[in-house]
């Protein structure tokens, strides 16, 4: 039995369909079970990382999970791994982030540097995926494509190579179903580095439209996270390192190519599939 959290999420859901596909037995935890709209014969449990009460009955007879949390990812990664020690869980496959091994500190990387360190507490082999950026960050520019063909940046114009949630999904599945992967952490991106600007140019001409670009100043993003967070000095020190040109993914790896044979997806690929969001 393996068991996916964040089973309604981009990444938990393809990684469900794709184990489903594969003939695994999985378990979804959902807060919301009647809503997931899984696969069928998936075993869908309610409950919750957030929830430590729920997750005993979610890991019952588990051999393995796909971790992906959302929210306080460090008290959720704890939750989970006493969850998954009492019982037994041999591999847990744990979502985390590039950030863990980027030079600045801020709030972002403390979170899974935490979670990290708790799901390793758990007894459980590991695999850590680190990802970078991913495609769909490009959908906070949805709200200004479709009002006015323009898009206002908040990470900064620096270089970098995201990846594609699909690509992370099979990445996770790649860990979940091959062998020599227990014990590893791969760093996860896509096949090119563009800029944010260049993915802005590359969905610009998907849409067969000129978008306006323009990087906002790290004080107005400051103001945006503080006021969805409440938590300022953490907005200061996330913000200041996205900005940063040196990014764990600032670069190309061949990650997902090992882990799953293939080619990651370039992220024109996923403004094909995705153009409709942006009218």
């Amino acid at each position: 039995m393996i068991l996916v959290t964040g089973a309604t999420g981009k990444v938990g859901r393809e990684a469900v369909e794709q184990l489903v596909a594969l003939g695994r037995e999985v378990r979804a935890l959902s807060r919301k079970p009647e809503e997931a709209g899984l696969p069928e014969g998936v075993e869908v449990v309610a409950g919750s990382p957030a929830d430590p009460g729920s997750l005993a009955a979610a890991f019952d007879g588990v051999a393995q999970a796909l971790v992906v949390l959302s929210g306080d990812v460090a008290g959720e990664a704890r939750n989970v791994a006493k969850a998954a020690a009492d019982a037994g869980v041999e591999h847990i496959v744990f979502l985390s982030s590039a950030s863990v091994l980027h030079p600045l500190s801020h709030g972002i990387k403390e979170e899974h540097r935490a979670a990290e360190e708790a799901i390793t507490a758990s007894g459980a082999a590991t695999t850590f995926l680190r990802p970078g950026p991913f495609h769909a960050n490009t959908s906070w520019w949805i709200k200004t494509v479709r009002e006015n063909s323009s898009v206002r940046d908040w990470i900064g114009n620096n270089p970098g190579a995201p990846i594609d949630e699909y690509d992370i999904a099979s990445s996770a599945v790649a860990a979940l179903t091959g062998d020599g992967h227990r014990g590893e952490a791969y760093v996860l991106t896509g096949p090119e580095v563009l800029t944010s600007e260049e993915q802005a140019r590359v969905l610009g001409e998907v849409l067969g439209r000129e978008l306006e670009f323009s990087v906002a100043p790290q004080e107005e993003v400051v103001e945006v996270f503080a006021g969805i967070t409440g938590d300022r000095p953490a907005a200061v020190t996330n913000v200041a390192a996205l900005h940063s040109p040196e990014v764990p993914w600032a670069r190309p790896t061949a990650a997902v190519r090992d882990l799953t044979g293939r080619e990651p997806r370039p992220y024109r690929q996923w403004a094909v599939a995705n153009a409709a969001v942006f009218g």
